[in-house]
């Protein structure tokens, strides 16, 4: 099953998440410009710090955000960092996509330059490209791998992961085998002081138990957080379908609910969710450094009512 789900994932891109910041200090996309060739993407705002990436000249950043008068945090071909402000500069509003998909069966001519009427090469259909700005010609300007041309518009459309990923999917587990608690995810649960929820005792278990005076179901949040780096990282709500009590074989179906592109030491991911009963109801993927997907259920730990993951 993993196998199957993985052959999805590999079409996404891992973008990286964007640190909180004041949203007077968004800015949007950004062009680079003032240097010959190219400007360094660092892991922090500091000339000392790593590169992460070299960012051409003319090349468009995406969700930038102010953090002081000389550094500028932004998004570029998988990467969140920083940029000196000095080389940036508002686009120009042409419309701009972090990614696009090509679409044409045939593959879509790729043009060295804008006015080019020869293309060097064809990308195929359901290829991912990065960082596309539709010019004034009705072509588009992307970056394809290490290369950055032009296509046709008409040959790629506006690439989504909410629309490209399949929304739901079918779990197989057996909850009683060897394989359901594996070694600790490589994702770690944080919880804040309104956890345990309560004393865990699963024959009391009612729905009306979480329920607000109000008559509304309170959500409670928590944080997921890795000391690598983790991509394609989905929340699914899950519901069980069907269960066999004698040999633990479950069936559960797994609603996308939320995605992250990119979870790292820097970037938690903090979740709100409606967590009620012995059975989960919310489960974790993401892909590890290897690209194998995994799964974990969110689920209430039976010796002390906290939240804990299990890996199936």
């Amino acid at each position: 099953m993993k196998r199957f789900i993985a052959l999805f994932l590999l079409l996404c891109m891992a973008l990286a998440a964007v640190p909180a910041m004041a949203d007077d200090n968004y800015i949007g996309n950004m062009e680079v410009v003032n240097c010959q060739e190219w400007v360094s993407l660092r892991k922090e705002p500091s000339t000392r710090a790593q590169r992460l990436v070299k960012v051409s000249l003319g090349a468009i950043v995406s969700n930038c955000q102010q953090v002081n008068d000389k550094w500028i945090y932004c998004l570029y071909d998988g990467y969140g960092g920083y940029i000196m402000a000095e080389y940036l500069e508002p686009s120009d509003g042409r419309l701009t996509f972090s990614a696009m998909m090509v679409t044409y069966a045939d593959g879509a001519p790729f043009y060295p330059t804008l006015d080019s009427k020869t293309p060097v090469g064809y990308i195929p259909a359901n290829t991912i490209v990065r960082n596309c700005r539709i010019m004034d010609n009705n072509r588009i300007y992307v970056e394809w791998g290490s290369r950055c041309g032009f296509i046709n518009l008409m040959h790629a459309e506006v690439y989504n992961e909410m629309l490209h990923f399949p929304r739901q999917i079918t779990l197989h587990t057996n909850l009683f085998g060897d394989g359901y608690e594996k070694a600790l995810p490589d994702i770690k649960i944080s919880v804040g002081d309104d956890f345990p929820i309560k004393e865990y005792d699963h024959s009391s278990y009612e729905y009306d138990d979480y329920m607000e005076a109000d008559g509304t179901v309170p959500k409670v949040t928590f944080v997921l957080h890795t000391d690598t780096v983790l991509n394609h990282v989905h929340l699914y709500n899950i519901e069980l379908v069907d269960m066999d009590y004698e040999t633990g074989e479950a069936i559960y179906t797994a609603t996308l609910e939320n995605i992250e592109y990119q979870l790292d030491s820097e970037h938690p991911l903090f979740v709100g969710a409606v967590i009620w009963g012995d059975m989960p109801n919310l489960a974790v993927g993401y892909a590890d450094y290897l690209g194998i997907y995994h799964f974990a259920f969110i689920e209430i730990s039976g010796e002390d009512g906290s939240l804990i993951l299990r890996e199936f």
